[in-house]
Parts: structure tokens; C-alpha cells; sequence
């Protein structure tokens, strides 16, 4: 009996030490080595939506009630974000969302989301495209940049981590039909911003969805 007991024992410490704690948050520090896009686990809750009752035909998690909704019929996206943030037009030139200033109220800094959508080159891969467009929007060798795997609106993306320009952005490029979209999240290396930012990317993230 004592025998069997050990066996037991044993054999639970082993399947207790290979487990392994998922990662906290996509917006850590980038590794020193460039990585492969690889499945990123989910991480975040997922949103419960509470849409009105109503005979929309946009999808449920554009329908909350108790979230601010964007919806852009010309790109044919949608998505909820948190009612304190606002929209606005920085730093780029796109509608932008916002959230409250930080930092010097002379030079304050907003946790931003943005969506930029081009025509998808079907000559080329959806790699070939995003090295295209990070070797244009930054200084740094888009080979040295942290890559992983997520899923957007059922579409699979890939998510590019640090990409320093007038401080850091994470960028999702996702291909629907024959539209690129870039999901575009600054600044990310703000300690200050960080909260704004993980809320930010949660709620984005979880809300998503393309519409006809």
C-alpha cells in the first residue's frame, strides 16, 4: 500500500510542476530575439455583450448597450470600446480612439487605438505585406520585431509587437475579403498608459467584427 501511495504521489508532482502560467498580457516587453508568429492563448476575458433589442443586422458585440460602438459601413468593421474614452484624431490622421490624457497637461499623452484598412495584395503573402509596411512606418528591421498569432472577427492576424515611432505602437494586421486591416495600439511602452492600454486592446480585441 505504501508502495501505491508513493507511485501517486510522484506521479502528481509530475503533472503539477509541467504546468506553466499563461502570459499576463500581449503588451510585455519584446524578447531580445526576433520570434516567429506562434498561437497566442486567450488571455483576456471575453466580452459579454448586452445588445439592445432591436432588428440590427450588425453582430451582437457591436449591439452593447453599455459600451460606446464604432461602426464604419465603408470598411466594412465594427467594435465597442470603453464609454471614458472618446474619439479623436491622434496621433495620426484617422479616427482615432482616446482615452483620457496622461501625464503634462502641456504635452499630454492618450492610450490610442486606430484602424487603418488598405486593398490586400494578392501577390503577395500577408508577411510579405506586413515587412512592406514596417520597413515604411519604422526605422528598425522588421525581422528584429516579436510576432505572434491572435484572432480577430474569426479571421486569423498577426500581432507585431514594439515597433518604436515617437514611442511604441502594437500593430495587428488582419486580411478580410480583399481588405487589410491594421489594428493599430499606442503608445505601449508608457508605464503610465499601460492600464488604458490593456482595457484598450481587451475590449477592441473582443469586439471586433467585419460587416457586409
Amino acid at each position: 500500500m505504501k508502495i501505491k501511495n508513493l507511485s501517486f504521489v510522484l506521479l502528481l508532482i509530475l503533472f503539477l510542476t509541467g504546468c506553466t502560467p499563461a502570459s499576463e498580457s500581449p503588451f510585455g516587453n519584446a524578447q531580445d530575439k526576433p520570434q516567429l508568429a506562434t498561437p497566442t492563448p486567450e488571455i483576456f476575458l471575453p466580452v459579454n455583450p448586452s445588445p439592445a433589442a432591436s432588428d440590427s443586422t450588425l453582430p451582437l458585440t457591436c449591439q452593447i448597450t453599455d459600451m460606446n460602438v464604432y461602426i464604419d459601413e465603408a470598411a466594412g468593421f465594427c467594435f465597442a470600446y470603453p464609454l471614458r474614452f472618446t474619439l479623436g484624431d491622434q496621433p495620426s490622421d484617422k479616427p482615432s480612439v482616446l482615452g483620457p490624457p496622461i501625464g503634462s497637461p502641456a504635452e499630454p499623452v492618450y492610450a490610442t487605438f486606430t484602424v487603418e484598412v488598405t486593398p490586400f495584395d494578392s501577390a503577395q503573402s500577408i508577411d510579405q505585406q506586413v515587412d512592406e509596411f514596417l520597413r515604411g512606418f519604422s526605422v528598425m528591421d522588421p525581422a528584429s520585431f516579436t510576432r505572434a498569432l491572435i484572432t480577430v472577427g474569426n479571421e486569423a492576424g498577426i500581432l507585431v509587437q514594439q515597433v518604436p515611432v515617437h514611442l511604441s505602437w502594437h500593430i495587428v494586421f488582419v486580411k478580410h475579403n480583399d481588405s487589410l486591416y491594421r489594428l493599430m495600439y499606442w503608445p505601449v511602452d508608457v508605464p503610465e498608459a499601460k492600464a488604458d492600454i490593456d482595457e484598450l486592446y481587451q475590449v477592441t480585441i473582443n469586439t471586433f467584427a467585419f460587416i457586409k
